[in-house]
């Protein structure tokens, strides 16, 4: 029995594949697959994916396809998988040795439909740990909910994950899905453990020095979970959106030159569908610094929040 399948999408990495296989292929788990998609791409990444089947035949399961993009990919990926469980990691990331199997035996042992674990945030010259249960609710499901939603840092079943497709065409592919895991999963664990690497890298969408447009994909994201799960969790969705919205996407849009009309989008979407969202009890809960910003989001102290983005960095 195939314990575990690792769906790994390729596409222009060749900089960074080989420290990712690298780390998959010498996994403390037995009996498990890494399913490596090579989505149309364009470098050297073949040439490093064939030394590693050559090498690695009974792990490394090859397969070729036209690029149609990260959810594409996973979705092929998904097709071939034979594992009990499933897991993805990105081509430009690298994980711990004991990874899957510490993830893997927290969800037998318990019966899990999902495992979800920490990550290190890896810069050039710095890391550091990103807790995935945010501890702000008593109720294991909701804490999912609030997480943060990348899919490389879930184990999930192949029968619950069965039911779900990555949307092709669409930036924040994960925010998109993951939260609506929970319409199949009730039994969900957290493994307290960083062993994903989340390697910030320069050529990212997210870090391009001019505006991409497909980063106001943010407000379809949110309105689709919104519309999958808003009803049954209604205060862990407008957190998402308090979260997403007030702090991540204003403070990404205001690396750019005229996003006004977005940075007012936010605000019209918040007021819409959350006016009362400083009440929201998860909110409450969290730290001064995402008060802060949330709150100066609101008020559109924008400058304010530039300058606290060039002190800290971030």
């Amino acid at each position: 029995m195939t314990k575990v399948s690792i769906i790994v999408p390729v596409y222009n990495v060749e900089e960074y594949l080989d420290k990712c296989l690298n780390s998959l292929v010498n996994q403390t788990i037995d009996n498990y697959e890494v399913i490596v998609v090579n989505d149309g791409t364009k470098d050297n990444s073949q040439e490093i994916i064939d030394k590693y089947v050559k090498e690695y035949p009974k792990i490394i399961k090859p397969y070729i396809k036209k690029n149609g993009g990260l959810s594409d990919a996973r979705n092929y990926g998904l097709k071939y998988a034979r594992g009990e469980y499933i897991g993805f990691v990105d081509s430009d990331d690298y994980v711990k040795e004991d990874m899957f199997e510490k993830m893997y035996n927290k969800a037998t042992e318990n019966n899990y439909d999902i495992v979800v674990c920490d990550c290190i945030v890896k810069d050039k010259d710095t890391e550091y740990i990103l807790k995935s249960n945010l501890n702000l609710s008593d109720n294991v499901v909701d804490n999912y909910i609030l997480s943060y939603p990348m899919a490389w840092i879930r184990l999930v079943k192949k029968e619950v994950i069965n039911n779900f497709k990555f949307r092709k065409g669409i930036l924040y592919e994960d925010l998109d899905l993951t939260p609506t895991f929970v319409l199949k999963s009730k039994k969900i664990g957290f493994l307290e453990y960083g062993c994903y690497y989340y390697v910030q890298r320069p050529g990212s969408i997210m870090k391009q020095k001019e505006f991409n447009n497909r980063l106001l994909d943010i407000f379809d994201v949110l309105s689709n979970v919104k519309d999958k799960i808003g009803d049954l969790y209604p205060l862990e969705v407008e957190y998402l959106f308090i979260t997403h919205l007030l702090r991540t996407a204003t403070l990404r849009f205001l690396d750019y030159d005229n996003t006004n009309m977005y940075l007012e989008r936010i605000i019209n979407v918040i007021n819409e569908y959350y006016p009362n969202w400083k009440e929201n009890i998860y909110f409450k809960k969290s730290g001064s610094k995402i008060k802060i910003i949330c709150n100066l989001s609101y008020k559109k102290r924008y400058r304010i929040l530039k300058f606290m983005k060039k002190i800290t960095g971030k």
